[in-house]
């Protein structure tokens, strides 16, 4: 059935279908508000979709957690006191000139070789920027002067090195 284009604004265009239709609902509603409420309802669907959206990424971006090397040094015998002076003169400063996180220093108290044994930890943003803080580390003068050229020398520091990539659990404060 089409309706003329002279029936007025709020008069029904529906066929009287009975109490509880949708018609019958749609009778009191002028069909410019029916068009606005389309707007008001997509909007409020664009909102949300937009939030729910952004939690998403927040909650990926949260997933991605940071994460730490744990370093764990032999130093050569009774050297991990003049170790322990380097990283606190100098290394840790480079570390942190190139964006590395420093957690923390450790001289081991239990376990094997204590006496020689040196750790610390060290924080990125994640296991690409590890690698590129790195490459910028190796590529520092002042680095291949101090730590390497002695490492290489006949009098090195340092036996042996141990590292592990740790990446923090869902329920850790370190995320």
């Amino acid at each position: 059935m089409t309706w003329p284009a002279s029936v007025p604004r709020g008069v029904s265009r529906c066929l009287d279908m009975g109490e509880g239709s949708v018609c019958n609902a749609l009778r009191h509603v002028h069909y410019g508000d029916v068009s606005m409420m389309k707007w008001k309802v997509l909007a409020a669907a664009g909102a949300i979709f937009g939030l729910v959206g952004t939690g998403w990424g927040i909650s990926a971006q949260q997933s991605q957690s940071r994460v730490f090397e744990l370093r764990m040094y032999k130093t050569v015998d009774g050297k991990r006191a003049e170790l322990s002076n380097r990283f606190r003169d100098h290394t840790s400063a480079m570390f942190a000139e190139v964006g590395m996180e420093n957690i923390g220093y450790f001289n081991a108290e239990t376990g094997p070789d204590t006496e020689n044994a040196f750790v610390y930890i060290l924080g990125y943003p994640s296991l690409e920027a590890r690698d590129e803080m790195w490459r910028e580390l190796g590529q520092n003068q002042e680095f291949q002067r101090l730590i390497v050229a002695v490492e290489q020398s006949d009098a090195p520091l340092v036996d042996t090195i141990d590292a592990r990539m740790l990446v923090p659990t869902n329920y850790s404060v370190l995320r």
